[in-house]
C-alpha cells in the first residue's frame, strides 16, 4: 500500500487546512488571553498541543512501527532542536499582535515575512534544507505577496 503523505495532492490539503488551523489557533489564543492572560493562553496552547503530540506519537510508533529514535539523535545539528523555541516565539507574537493588528494583518505579515525567509533558507541551503536558487520570479513573487500584505494593513 503506497504511503498516504506521498501524495502530492493529500499533502498539498494537509498544508492548506494546516494554514487555515493556523488563523483559527490565532483568534483562539488572543482571545483566551482576556480570560486567564497572556502567559496562561500560551501555556494552554502549548499543553494542549503537546498532549497531541504525545498521542500522535504514539500512534506513530505503535501503529505505523516509525521507530524509536537511537544514540543518532545526539549527532543532531544545534539548529534542529530549537522548532519549539520557534514554535513558543510564533504563538507569543500572535497573543500580542492579534489584539491589537487583528488577525489579518497579523497572519498576513507573519505569512509575508514567513515566504521570504523561506525562500532564503532555500536561496543558501540554511538548516538541512536542499539549496535552491531564488530566482527572479520567487523575488517578483515575493514583492506581490509584500504588497498584498499592505492592501491588507491599508484596508
Amino acid at each position: 500500500m503506497p504511503d498516504l503523505l506521498d501524495n502530492t495532492v493529500f499533502s498539498g490539503f494537509l498544508l492548506i487546512a494546516a494554514g487555515c488551523t493556523l488563523a483559527v489557533q490565532s483568534g483562539c489564543n488572543a482571545n483566551m488571553t482576556k480570560f486567564g492572560g497572556r502567559s496562561f493562553s500560551a501555556l494552554l496552547s502549548f499543553t494542549f498541543g503537546t498532549l497531541c503530540c504525545l498521542i500522535f506519537f504514539g500512534i506513530d510508533v505503535s501503529a505505523l512501527h516509525t521507530p524509536l529514535p537511537t544514540e543518532m539523535i545526539k549527532a543532531a545539528p544545534g539548529y534542529a532542536w530549537i522548532g519549539g523555541i520557534c514554535g513558543f516565539f510564533y504563538v507569543m507574537s500572535n497573543i500580542f499582535s492579534i489584539p491589537r493588528l487583528g488577525a489579518g494583518t497579523t497572519l498576513s505579515l507573519f505569512v509575508c515575512a514567513q515566504v521570504i525567509t523561506a525562500c532564503l533558507i532555500d536561496n543558501w541551503g540554511l538548516v538541512g534544507v536542499e539549496q535552491r536558487a531564488y530566482t527572479t520570479w520567487r523575488i517578483l513573487a515575493s514583492l506581490g505577496i509584500v504588497f498584498c500584505v499592505g492592501v491588507i494593513t491599508r484596508f
